[in-house]
């Protein structure tokens, strides 16, 4: 998720559910207030605030998690390395802004970093693409390159081999096409 939309999701937190919590904790407080309110509602609606405390904390962590830009999304760190790893030799990014949860997100770092790693070091391309997208609630994740090619599983001495395990372990597949023309890989999670 890029900063912007980040920082538009905590103000529509903010101005919508936070604002909403708030004013039924003020409506609580004013029942609690009045003479009239039973004391077996006194305690029910006691517990009640008790629950709208808790939901705005949660509110406002969330707010305050999407306001730190420290967090850099996956698709902020692909572009960074991308472009340390290539340099010019980095022709084509095309990184589409969608959710990517923490945990598939480490890993399309790891694989993305290792398979443009690859492309400079090994294939010695001069050509290098890098695209990422959301197919059918799927991330769709493609490296190509106008290196060497002759890219195999048993060429691999193990990177290719632990991207294949790493995507196999969220039930991904991993597809590549590797001639002297150079080498394309794609990983679906």
């Amino acid at each position: 998720m890029s900063n912007t939309a980040r920082l538009d999701l905590a103000r529509e937190l903010h101005d919508g559910i936070a604002q909403d919590l708030v004013a039924l904790g003020y409506e609580l407080d004013l029942l609690l207030a009045n003479s009239a309110t039973s004391i077996q509602s006194r305690k029910e609606i006691r517990g009640i605030r008790f629950h709208v405390d808790e939901m705005i904390s949660k509110v406002r962590r969330e707010m305050y998690e999407l306001r730190d830009l420290k967090i850099e999304s996956v698709q902020d760190y692909l572009s960074k390395i991308a472009q340390q790893l290539c340099g010019s030799a980095l022709t084509k990014v095309e990184i589409a802004d969608f959710f990517i949860n923490e945990v598939i997100g480490d890993n399309v770092k790891l694989i993305a970093a290792e398979l443009l790693r690859n492309s400079v070091s090994h294939a010695r391309a001069s050509e290098i693409e890098l695209h990422l997208s959301q197919i059918e609630n799927h991330i769709y994740l493609e490296v190509r390159d106008n290196g060497i090619g002759g890219v195999t599983m048993e060429s691999s001495r193990l990177g290719l081999i632990g991207i294949q395990e790493r995507v196999e372990s969220f039930g991904g597949t991993l597809f590549y096409q590797s001639t002297e023309l150079g080498t394309r890989i794609s990983v679906t999670l």
